[in-house]
């Protein structure tokens, strides 16, 4: 197991293929704790309640979310869209109205207007909590064809070259993984049933599995 100083050994691990003529719940079977094989961990330096997640088996991932709303779900690559969607709000509207504030303490300290300085202050504290929850850096994934969002990644500046490194293996494995799949209807039905595996789990709703369904059906008569 590593601690995504991957690029080295990367292309070394080989996906294990996916033979034709299984059942759906053979293609999206997950394997048990004991027939895990980890081969990296990402977990971002910033901490707190940012998210991580472990890769095992070739095109596996376990998400963690940490904090005290933690949870964890196993997703597999082979239906996850290799190509994220990458969510920036700088929040600058936010925090140029929590900055306002600030013109009012020195005011009100200027004047000797104590009421009005702190009135400021109470200003900036609440808007700039309110900015920093809307201010954010992420990389959100979503299934293949079912296009739910599946879990997202933080980007910060000390995890940013980590993280693409790890984006672009996510990718690698899921495209090995896919392309692995039998064709037409076997792997329509697979696409399906790892959504309504995630469902089951409580990881996905069942308004969203049916939305996931529509869509994969639609794009399947195509």
């Amino acid at each position: 197991m590593t601690t995504l100083s991957i690029a080295p050994r990367e292309e070394q691990i080989q996906l294990q293929g996916v033979p034709g003529g299984l059942d759906q719940s053979q293609l999206v079977a997950v394997p048990g704790e004991n027939d895990r094989k980890v081969e990296l961990v990402y977990a971002p330096k910033a901490g707190g309640t940012a998210s991580s997640l472990s890769l095992f088996n070739g095109r596996f991932v376990e998400y963690r979310r940490r904090g005290r709303k933690g949870h964890s779900a196993v997703f597999n690559l082979a239906f996850v869209d290799p190509r994220p969607s990458h969510d920036v709000h700088h929040a600058l509207l936010e925090w140029l109205v929590a900055s306002l504030g600030l013109f009012a303490i020195a005011t009100g300290a200027y004047l000797q207007i104590w009421l009005l300085a702190a009135t400021g202050a109470g200003w900036t504290a609440v808007l700039g909590v309110v900015a920093r929850r809307k201010q954010r850096n992420r990389w959100v994934f979503f299934s293949r064809h079912g296009r739910i969002a599946l879990f997202e990644l933080p980007q910060s500046r000390a995890d940013g070259e980590r993280l693409q490194k790890l984006i672009s293996i996510l990718a690698k494995r899921g495209q090995l993984a896919w392309t692995a799949l039998p064709a037409g209807k076997e792997r329509l039905a697979a696409e399906v049933a790892e959504h309504r595996r995630l469902m089951a789990g409580g990881t996905i709703s069942k308004d969203r599995y049916e939305i996931a369904k529509r869509r994969i059906f639609g794009r399947y008569k195509a």
